[in-house]
């Protein structure tokens, strides 16, 4: 076969060395299930049969599109699969096979080799010494494991083993590739007859006699393996079969309880669950009421503020005009006498300092009122963002409790999945793989809504410092209006933790007691009275613990610290004290 394009001797020998590896088995065509494969074409991955192979490789050896090693690998492949053909013969060997559909029957007691072994003698001398796959491909109807060839002292016998397995498939392969050779007479009773001559290969199954018979053949079956009946290896599989299906039984019993279980704890957990989401949403609903209530009664304090302002501003502006018309009155005056006229420079004089008086009564008023409505409008401010952060932290920890719910909700029904029986397909498997990616974006999600938690708490923290440096702003503020001591004053500033020492004015300690009473013996109710009240006010309006008294808006009138609201109420009461006393 001509395996170059141009006659190229170094492409002639490549396509000589790849038909001997062809040849000698080096290079396999057919893989161990009987089936041919090309071993050129890299991505081919379907297998062929043999004259499928064999139009195979004509097709890529003729084409022009090809590479040209390419080629002559695939010339190879066609030639080989052509020599492969076996002759006419009457050797079962060199013909080909069918299969008898009723293998022989054996006696129950009949001892085989085991794993199950064939044995062929007296081989054409173009299988003896050659690969064994060669072998393999021609009885791979009968679905051998391996194929051996038997050598002695190093040098082939022309003689082979057949492995077929070890379980009943394997047996019956066993006994059709003996049936094969007795149909035509070459089984080991015609090698028997013919005293080991003629040109013929016979083959046979392997049993005890084999097994124990001198020679390389016996040798390599007691060193490959054992005798047993096929009986006795059916009844092994079948006690095997018979534990594995007990054990079975046992574990879907065990796990048809454990669902149970689960599927209890499940309906439990969901009947608490529904309980806690309605108990969630009712709190939702009188928070949100609640919030909405404080909203509109923070509109209406505003709306008061201003009106107020601008009353208090058209009274101003009156007045201003009062004081012009006056004046004006006082010009027109002028031309009278001259001791009028001097009267009326005075009564200018005066009116014109009360007019300088109110101007800048007019200029403190405006500031003071623009650091009230600047305080009023921080108020405002920071009200809205702790009521906001407030509803966002109450939100995200509505939805923390939300996902936490899911995850617990999703965890135990991916669990109740893997553990149903009859659940290995793949719809389950996909369905699995879907709850078990949900469970990791709740998750996820559940870690991203903490985290935000943490910011709304730190905000809510920031927020409530600087609410209490307003505070403190305004006690400073109001400390500088005169009058702003009054003790008849519903609100007022009063030092927190201070005792009221009136309470220690009409009592005298003894000093000559050497054990000191208890307070309350010692300087009566009123004084331990005054004690305790120090000591409660300290607890509930220290923000550091301090037990140092510090001073706090107060509410005399209800006896507690004065609300934001009270105190720009307060402040704006002072302004306009301060303002008629000027």
């Amino acid at each position: 076969m001509d395996y170059t394009l141009d006659g190229d001797s170094e492409l002639e020998a490549y396509g000589s060395d790849t038909y001997a590896l062809l040849l000698s088995g080096d290079i396999e065509v057919m893989n161990d299930e009987g089936l041919y494969r090309c071993p050129f074409c890299s991505d081919e991955k379907d297998d062929y049969n043999k004259y499928d192979l064999l139009q195979h490789a004509l097709g890529v050896g003729a084409a022009h599109d090809q590479q040209v090693k390419e080629k002559v690998d695939h010339r190879a492949l066609a030639k080989h699969l052509k020599d492969d053909e076996p002759a006419k013969s009457h050797s079962p060997l060199l013909q080909p096979i069918v299969i008898d559909p009723q293998p022989p029957q054996h006696n129950r007691d009949d001892l085989f080799v085991w794993p199950w072994m064939g044995i062929i003698v007296n081989m054409p001398s173009e299988y003896v010494g050659k690969s064994a796959n060669r072998l393999k491909e021609h009885f791979s109807r009968f679905h051998p494991v391996k194929v051996h060839h038997v050598y002695s002292k190093g040098r082939p016998t022309g003689n082979a083993i057949v492995e077929f397995g070890k379980d009943l498939v394997g047996f019956r392969n066993a006994l059709a590739f003996e049936s094969q050779f007795e149909k035509e007479g070459y089984g080991k009773v015609g090698w028997q007859e013919k005293e080991h001559g003629g040109p013929e290969p016979f083959g046979w199954i392997a049993r005890a006699d084999d097994y124990n018979a001198p020679g390389a053949i016996g040798d390599f079956l007691i060193k490959n393996g054992d005798l047993k009946t096929a009986d006795g290896i059916e009844d092994e599989e079948t006690m095997k079969n018979n534990k594995l299906v007990a054990s079975l039984s046992c574990k879907v019993i065990e796990t048809d309880m454990h669902i149970r279980a689960l599927k209890s704890q499940y309906q439990e957990r969901t009947v608490s669950l529904k309980r806690m989401m309605e108990q969630r949403e009712q709190q939702l609903q009188s928070y949100n009421q609640e919030i909405q209530k404080m909203q509109q009664l923070s509109v209406e304090h505003t709306k008061t503020i201003v009106d107020e302002n601008k009353k208090l501003r058209l009274d101003l502006q009156y007045m201003t005009h009062e004081l012009d018309a006056r004046s004006k009155q006082i010009d027109e005056l002028a031309a009278q006498t001259d001791c009028d006229r001097r009267n009326l420079e005075l009564e200018k004089q005066r009116n014109a300092m009360k007019f300088s008086h109110l101007t800048l009564a007019e200029q403190e008023y405006q500031k003071a009122d623009e650091n009230v409505l600047k305080l009023v409008e921080q108020h405002k401010r920071e009200k809205e963002t702790a009521l906001n952060n407030i509803k966002k932290l109450n939100e995200k920890l509505h939805l923390t409790h939300k996902l936490q719910l899911d995850i617990k909700h999703l965890t135990g029904k991916l669990e109740v999945i893997k553990l149903t029986p009859g659940n290995e397909t793949s719809e389950s498997g996909k369905r699995i793989a879907e709850l078990t990616e949900e469970l990791r974006d709740k998750i996820e999600e559940m870690d991203y809504t903490e985290n935000y938690n943490q910011d709304l708490i730190v905000q809510e923290k920031k927020t409530a410092v600087e609410l209490q440096e307003a505070r403190k702003l305004a006690i400073d503020a109001i400390q500088r209006f005169p009058g702003q001591t009054n003790d008849q004053a519903d609100i007022g500033i009063k030092m927190i933790g201070e005792l009221d020492l009136k309470a220690f004015s009409n009592e005298v300690i003894r000093e000559d007691d050497k054990k000191l009473q208890e307070l309350k013996e010692e300087y009566g109710d009123e004084a331990y009275a005054a004690v305790t009240t120090a000591l409660t006010e300290l607890n509930e309006h220290s923000s550091s613990g301090s037990r140092v008294p510090f001073p706090e808006m107060w509410n005399y009138k209800e006896g507690r610290k004065a609300k934001t609201k009270e105190i720009v109420q307060h402040v704006i009461k002072l302004a306009k004290a301060s303002k008629k006393g000027r």
